[in-house]
């Protein structure tokens, strides 16, 4: 077998598409699918089974991925440690992340102190089809515990984010404090967009106050405070939504009943070759939110292990 054979396979895996994996290359349909075919031939069992134009793991691909992504992974660690080893000046590394308002103030932080270390980032969400995480080549992820699967990575509690009800100035509930989210059933709620980890997490937090939220619009977290004031509705954001600005003009109100906290952690791959740059980052980044009080200490660490 060739080490591209194995690039496409862990591609397809992630994509689940021959068309989308052919596109990533620069290569034809049927480049991809000729290797596939050749690589199963020599393993002597099929990796993948075809449900209409979509491809998943079957049992034996899923097995054979686990063991290809840690080759790869070793390989590419051994190209940072040479890296390392070659150069005494910038040091880089990937970051992987979902929110960009919400890592704006940590990383324009972390680049004033380390200058020497340049934080690549990359957009990605954890509710998207499995595999759910980043491919190669990223180092770190920030996301909530409860939506990452992959035993493949480790993590770290760094913070317990807390979600809002953003409502209108004008509203009748503009003048709370605090609020059951159970007395919110019959507003019309701005969604995020469907097959996203926080839309997950707010379609569950609804789920447990008793009700479906009534939505006619989805869109992302940058409209959402726009399509609010105009349309007269009330969406779901996170404390550190408030941070980032973009609600100002809206009423933020806490939410007592049901659990309003969604924890979030910096995961990192558990065979990954840790560069001194990466011990640096992922340093940097739980000090900087140990001493968050208004986002709540780390969770117990039984809890943690629950995950």
């Amino acid at each position: 077998m060739e080490l591209l054979q194995l690039k496409y396979f862990i591609a397809l895996a992630h994509n689940e598409h021959l068309t989308k994996t052919a596109r990533e290359f620069v290569v034809t349909p049927s480049a991809i699918s000729i290797s596939l075919a050749r690589l199963e031939e020599e393993l002597g069992v099929k990796l993948f089974d075809r449900i209409g134009r979509n491809l998943h793991l079957n049992s034996f691909g899923q097995a054979y991925f686990a063991h290809v992504e840690k080759a790869l992974g070793a390989l590419r660690d051994g190209a940072s440690e040479l890296d390392e080893m070659k150069h005494s000046g910038r040091r880089d590394l990937t970051f992987g992340l979902v929110n960009p308002f919400l890592w704006q103030n940590p990383l324009q932080l972390f680049h004033t102190i380390h200058p020497e270390i340049h934080v690549r980032q990359i957009a990605f969400d954890t509710g998207t089809a499995r595999p759910a995480l980043p491919k190669e080549g990223v180092n770190f992820i920030v996301a909530s515990p409860d939506s990452v699967y992959d035993p493949l990575w480790d993590y770290e509690l760094l913070f317990n984010d807390r979600v809002l009800l953003a409502v209108p100035k004008d509203h009748p509930f503009a003048s709370r404090k605090s609020i059951d989210l159970s007395e919110a059933r019959d507003e019309w709620f701005i969604n995020s967009l469907n097959n996203t980890s926080f839309r997950s997490f707010c379609d569950k937090l609804c789920e447990q106050a008793g009700f479906v939220p009534k939505s006619k619009i989805e869109c992302d977290y940058l409209l959402r405070p726009k399509m609010l004031e105009r349309e007269n509705m009330v969406c779901l954001t996170t404390y550190h939504g408030k941070l980032s600005g973009i609600f100002d003009e809206t009423t933020l109100i806490d939410i007592s009943s049901p659990n309003n906290i969604r924890p979030q952690a910096i995961f990192w791959r558990k065979s990954q070759y840790q560069t001194q740059s990466m011990k640096t980052f992922r340093r940097f980044m739980v000090d900087y939110f140990k001493d968050y009080p208004h986002l709540g200490k780390h969770l117990p660490s039984a809890e943690r292990d629950s995950h």
